[in-house]
């Protein structure tokens, strides 16, 4: 909404009465009882109050505080690369006293599983650019190696299991003997 206001000049009702038309279910009726309880007619409401009540009942300190933890607490376990990339961005938008580019790329990385971690930081990125793309680049490394690996395990069933040597026959009891096949002496 703010893009679209910023490339188009409306008169400051105007922008409050856009706002009022596109607002859907749940909010529309919120929007519909406020109007009733507080006696505003759309057509004299500013854009400033609208924003001011909207932010009252939705953008509360509450609703922050809840995107600051998830912030702090996002984990790549389950998401691919793109995935936590944008919730990252999504949920740093929240962030605005975190201006430190470093302090950034270090609450980025916290969140990366350790074989990334480790790799990413051993090159010491000093932007969130730069560390979004060295992810990208392990990431699609990693895909591809694992893509080859479940390849090569599919085509040759069979092939590169290690199978243990028997070194003598079994028991009766049917369990396997697998005691060395040389005897060493240590009284020597």
């Amino acid at each position: 909404m703010k893009k679209f206001f910023e490339l188009h000049e409306y008169i400051d009702n105007r922008k409050a009465w856009i706002a009022i038309f596109i607002l859907k279910g749940k909010v529309d009726i919120w929007w519909e009882d406020v109007k009733q309880v507080r006696d505003i007619e759309t057509y004299d409401l500013s854009w400033w109050e609208f924003k001011r009540l909207f932010k009252k009942k939705y953008l509360s300190k509450r609703y922050y505080d809840n995107k600051a933890k998830e912030f702090y607490e996002i984990k790549m376990v389950s998401l691919t690369n793109e995935e936590y990339t944008n919730k990252f961005l999504e949920l740093l938008r929240y962030m605005s006293y975190l201006t430190n580019e470093k302090a950034k790329v270090q609450i980025f990385v916290s969140g990366f599983p350790l074989v990334f971690k480790d790799q990413i930081e051993y090159d010491e990125p000093r932007s969130l650019e730069e560390v979004i793309g060295k992810l990208k680049h392990f990431y699609d490394k990693s895909k591809c190696k694992n893509e080859s690996q479940h390849g090569w395990k599919g085509k040759d069933k069979g092939r590169g299991k290690w199978q243990p040597k028997k070194t003598r026959p079994q028991h009766e009891d049917g369990k396997e003997n697998v005691a060395p096949q040389k005897i060493f002496n240590a009284a020597r």
